[in-house]
């Protein structure tokens, strides 16, 4: 698809990877739509991409997530970014902490398609992008609620891709590996994952407008090591698992969930 003139909406604009794919889109000359709950730096992000409006709206709020989507109806390109770490051991989380991280990472990126679809249908034109994770393609210590809303994610996009052959409109997946300069470990300013070197956002910013304008189904944007574990993963799952249970893995997955407590 075509990203230039497209109008093009990013949720969880405000952070790292956020603000790297809005300017990647905005570089290929996208009309920008930002979207998070703080208001200051989606300002200051529109003001530097000359032409950029935003929105500011708290996705775990059903009501503004609605009201979000009724004034994204015209969009044609939906990177669905926003998401929250949800880290820790499943018995760890309270109802509330895990109704929250379903809502923001899993439901509200679904609710955003259907009410944009409509819309891209009638004009056959329009790209959906959803952000996952590596943790949705490999076993991860620590990440069991995490890891089933990327996974979650690839299901949804894989089966609407299906039912949209011939329409116009088609989805795409990102998975990125360690971001090592924006997300959970920036937050919790940790390094690469064991035996990774890790990815920068702009890579990954990258992937997304190669999804778009190659129409890929599936991206995985992560270091070779990571890019190799997937495949492994893919055909030897029980081996995979086995190699998650390091003891270094576990120790970092600790680390992980201690440093991202405060937003979880």
């Amino acid at each position: 698809m075509e990203i230039n003139g497209a109008k093009a909406a990013v949720t969880g604009a405000s952070g790292g990877l956020g603000s790297a794919i809005a300017r990647a889109l905005h570089a290929r000359g996208a009309r920008v739509v930002l979207t998070c709950r703080r208001e200051a730096p989606l300002a200051a992000l529109a003001a530097e991409l000359d032409g950029a409006d935003f929105i500011v709206c708290d996705l775990a709020d059903r009501r503004q997530a609605t009201e979000l989507g009724d004034r994204l109806v015209d969009t044609d390109i939906l990177v669905a970014n926003a998401a929250l770490p949800a880290v820790g051991r499943l018995e760890d989380f309270t109802p509330e902490e895990l109704d929250r991280a379903l809502e923001v990472n899993l439901r509200v990126p679904m609710l955003l398609t259907q009410r944009l679809l409509p819309g891209m249908l009638a004009r056959r034109r329009g790209h959906f992008v959803y952000i996952a994770s590596i943790a949705g393609k490999i076993p991860t210590a620590r990440l069991s609620v995490y890891s089933a809303t990327k996974h979650g994610l690839r299901g949804f996009s894989g089966s609407l891709r299906q039912d949209l052959l011939g329409s116009g409109v088609t989805t795409s997946v990102v998975f990125p590996g360690s971001v090592v300069d924006a997300g959970m470990l920036a937050d919790a300013h940790l390094p690469a994952a064991p035996g990774s070197k890790g990815v920068t956002a702009d890579a990954v910013a990258h992937a997304v407008v190669k999804a778009i304008e190659h129409e890929r189904a599936e991206i995985v944007a992560a270091s070779r090591m990571e890019r190799i574990a997937v495949r492994v993963g893919g055909v030897a799952p029980e081996l995979m698992a086995r190699l998650t249970q390091r003891e270094d893995a576990v120790a970092y997955a600790e680390q992980l969930r201690d440093g991202l407590r405060h937003i979880r």
